[in-house]
């Protein structure tokens, strides 16, 4: 029975610093939050682009119908960027993330595509043809030997 009278109020305590907690977070000093701050370390060399890059796109619509892996949809160009950081122990750190292109870097990507289809070949080109004039058609008033005669309709005839 004593250890019901000692044990309630902690347990009303604990339940009451909780719920102020989830209610007001703000109100409790930063360094209860230091699981949310970057890391402190030196940074030794800066973000660098590694050359490598990807495509992301909406994965939800080819999942829910895999016949829309062939239609067109909308993708979004992702380098690879690295940098080393140097801990508090002295330990080097490299960390790796994914960002989106720059205009400049998307440019770079499809003149290299450009180069690379146009040095093996694969560019198809669509022959330049003159295009095939119909034969000439006569008229009433301007006759042309080499025509064969056509017959026109009436104008009240065209709606048809």
């Amino acid at each position: 029975m004593d250890v019901l009278i000692y044990a309630l109020p902690v347990i009303a305590l604990i339940a009451g610093a909780f719920l102020l907690y989830s209610l007001f977070p703000a109100a409790f000093p930063p360094f209860l939050h230091h699981a949310h701050r970057p890391n402190q370390g030196v940074i030794k060399q800066d973000w660098v682009a590694t050359g490598r890059i990807d495509f992301a796109a909406q994965i939800t619509k080819i999942k829910t119908n895999p016949g829309d892996m062939d239609q067109p949809t909308e993708f979004k160009l992702l380098v690879e960027e690295r940098r080393i950081v140097e801990s508090i122990a002295g330990n080097e750190n490299l960390e790796v993330q994914w960002r989106l292109a720059t205009l400049r870097e998307a440019k770079a990507v499809v003149t290299q595509y450009h180069k690379y289809l146009s040095d093996n070949s694969l560019i198809k080109t669509v022959p330049d043809e003159t295009p095939s004039l119909p034969p000439p058609v006569t008229t009433k008033d301007n006759p042309s030997d080499d025509a064969p005669a056509v017959k026109r309709q009436p104008e009240e005839d065209w709606g048809r």
